[in-house]
């Protein structure tokens, strides 16, 4: 898919979000630059209703870039399907996933999740063979008052020396200005995750986070008016220097 086709992609999620009713509500922020900002630790989103749409474009310092666009569409009350488009690549290079899955509530503090995943790997001019590959992923979201806990299991790609990867994430709420997190990542190595969040007036942020191995840190802004996010991180990579990513988050 080209970019000028992933962005007719994008008015044609947006317009169709315009027209759906509202439902319930559905965490569906993950991997965003709100995240990234925090050490890139999983960060479900209860706070919003109805659908939602995140676009994240990041620049890497090798020339590569990525585009994500998330999008969460609430079916009923409990349950809610998502879907999501991955490009990470440049002119020669590209890895394109497709996912889609769903979000059921269980209970008000429980939710349950399963998507299946779509990835190509390719060069445009065909110098490698392309390569494809189907995944899957299963997880668990808790939120027991101020403390969010999610425990989420996925396949590895083929090239893969761990065949399935764990994630476990506790989110504290410490006060209606600040929220800390940390994960512990196992996927062919153990990886810890740590990140913060500061409110101020309940729409500015500021955050900051960490990662090890390899040793990453992290910093970002954000702007929360009433139905959409603005959002501004930077990844310093030991290896790949500063990161800079931009996201969009849309509610309806």
């Amino acid at each position: 898919m080209s970019d000028r086709q992933a962005y007719r992609v994008l008015i044609c999620l947006i317009a169709l979000a315009v027209a759906l009713p509202a439902a319930a509500q559905f965490p569906y922020s993950t991997h965003n630059t709100r995240s990234g900002a925090m050490g890139g630790v999983f960060l479900p989103d209860y706070s919003q209703r109805s659908v939602g749409i995140d676009y994240r474009h990041g620049y890497l310092a090798t020339g590569m870039a990525d585009k994500i666009l998330r999008v969460v569409w609430p079916t009923t009350e409990t349950g809610a399907v998502t879907a999501s488009y991955l490009h990470h690549g440049n002119l020669d290079y590209h890895e394109q996933q497709l996912e889609a899955g769903y979000t059921l509530r269980v209970t008000e503090w429980l939710h349950a999740a399963v998507s299946a995943r779509y990835l190509h790997l390719g060069t445009s001019d065909g110098y490698y063979p392309s390569k494809r590959w189907l995944g899957a992923t299963a997880m668990l979201y808790g939120h027991f008052g101020a403390t969010q806990v999610v425990l989420m299991a996925r396949t590895r790609p083929w090239d893969s020396t761990q065949r399935f990867g764990l994630h476990l994430t506790a989110a504290y709420q410490a006060s209606p200005l600040l929220l800390t997190a940390v994960e512990v990542e196992s996927e062919e190595r153990m990886r810890v995750r740590m990140g913060m969040e500061y409110c101020y007036e309940q729409r500015w942020f500021m955050r900051a986070g960490m990662a090890t191995n390899p040793m990453t840190f992290t910093f970002g802004l954000g702007l929360k008016p009433k139905n959409y996010a603005i959002d501004l991180g930077v990844e310093v990579h030991s290896t790949l220097g500063l990161t800079p990513h931009t996201s969009l988050t849309l509610w309806f």
